[in-house]
């Protein structure tokens, strides 16, 4: 009764990282660390309960399928701010659909391409978040993951694309700053992977849901970089970008962001949610234009995760990503790269809890790009992230038996 093809949900990383240290007990009269999960744990604007209170008289207004004028409003402000190149180049009512957060949306459009070729491929970076795949799998093609690994400098090699799986591609998915490695796309490399979703006609998506936590480099967004190439008619012409307020603003309870890019695929995407998808209820999506509409929120939470990262250089001297949040730090020599003996020891002798790296990819080529290392999500208040980095280099000094 069940469709067969959702067995591949079952290898979850998180279901498999909780049940990888099960059996265990963490040393007792130990402050605990979860490092596991990428949830914020620093609250949103203090503002942001007011805007709701004032909106909750919207509550009996159905959400609708597109965005309302003050939400596009609200994210012109926005674009304006951030990505100026590219403010005043386009019809946002035409090019921006409202989506509740990043995950549906990720998925929901694998559905948009599906039957658009025959024998079809769908390009999934590996490591993978797990809406990336699950994308690829309502797309209907057959899911080909794409290694980013050390040597690729933590992102696809798209020159080394094989001409005949990119001629049945339908859908791309491609993440910058890249997740889990905290690596922003170049321009040029930006510019390649849409110049390849144009000539050989997919959709490009790019995850940008972290491109507003950064340091040093602003990243840039594939829109800035698809509005200066050539194109025929549309200007975001065979990609599409996906934008959350979780990251950018601690607001992952509100669910709210926007998908931008090729008119045609959001027209069908706008037909897809309004028939049977989740829409972004009318005050949830008020309060999140004012969120896009602030920016100085933003620079405060830049600025504490810059600090959470100089505590974890400190300790560990592991140094420091451009972008994200997350620390993807290789496993101790000892360890011979066996991630999931190291997470289990952190957790028993050290009472850390984070996430093996080979958990989060897949083997292609005989290679698990991520295997080796272990993620570690720095989301906490500073004094909790000192205490954490300080016992987690401990415990990577000190002669610990390794089971």
């Amino acid at each position: 009764m069940i469709n067969p093809e959702f067995e591949i949900f079952k290898d979850n990383m998180f279901v498999q990282a909780r049940t990888l240290i099960a059996d265990l007990a963490a040393a007792p009269d130990m402050e605990l660390f979860d490092l596991t999960v990428g949830e914020p744990q620093m609250p949103p604007p203090d503002w942001l309960s007011d805007v709701l209170a004032d909106k909750s008289h919207r509550w009996q207004a159905y959400p609708k399928a597109v965005a309302s004028q003050q939400f596009l409003d609200d994210v012109h402000v926005y674009l304006a701010s951030r990505f100026t190149s590219i403010a005043d180049k386009f019809t946002l009512s035409d090019h921006i659909v409202p989506v509740p957060g990043t995950r549906e949306p990720l998925h929901l459009l694998g559905h948009c391409v599906r039957g658009a070729k025959p024998s079809a491929a769908a390009l999934v970076t590996n490591p993978f978040y797990h809406a990336w795949r699950a994308g690829a799998l309502a797309s209907g093609g057959e899911i080909l993951f794409l290694n980013a690994g050390a040597e690729t400098g933590f992102l696809p090699d798209l020159g080394a694309l094989d001409e005949a799986v990119l001629k049945r591609t339908t859908i791309m998915y491609l993440c910058s700053p890249s997740n889990p490695h905290g690596v922003i796309a170049t321009y040029e490399y930006l510019a390649e992977a849409i110049l390849l979703a144009r000539r050989y006609d997919f959709l490009l998506v790019m995850d940008e849901c972290y491109s507003d936590i950064w340091r040093n480099n602003k990243p840039v967004s594939a829109l800035e970089v698809a509005a200066q190439l050539p194109h025929q008619g549309d200007i975001f012409s065979h990609l599409i970008i996906v934008n959350s307020l979780s990251k950018r603003s601690n607001a992952a309870g509100v669910r709210a962001g926007f998908l931008c890019g090729d008119k045609r695929v959001i027209s069908a995407y706008k037909v897809l949610v309004a028939n049977g998808g989740a829409l972004v209820p009318t005050p949830l999506l008020e309060a999140a234009g004012a969120l896009y509409r602030d920016q100085e929120h933003n620079k405060i939470i830049c600025a504490h995760y810059e600090t959470s990262f100089v505590l974890a250089d400190k300790a560990l001297s592991c140094g420091i990503p451009d972008g994200g949040f997350f620390l993807w730090l290789e496993t101790p020599a000892s360890y011979h790269a066996d991630d999931k003996q190291y997470v289990r020891d952190l957790y028993a002798q050290a009472g850390i809890k984070a996430v093996p790296g080979s958990l989060m990819g897949v083997t292609v080529g005989g290679v698990n790009p991520a295997a080796g290392y272990v993620r570690f999500a720095l989301v906490h208040e500073h004094a909790i992230i000192e205490r954490a980095m300080t016992r987690l280099a401990r415990h990577r000094s000190e002669p610990y038996a390794v089971s």
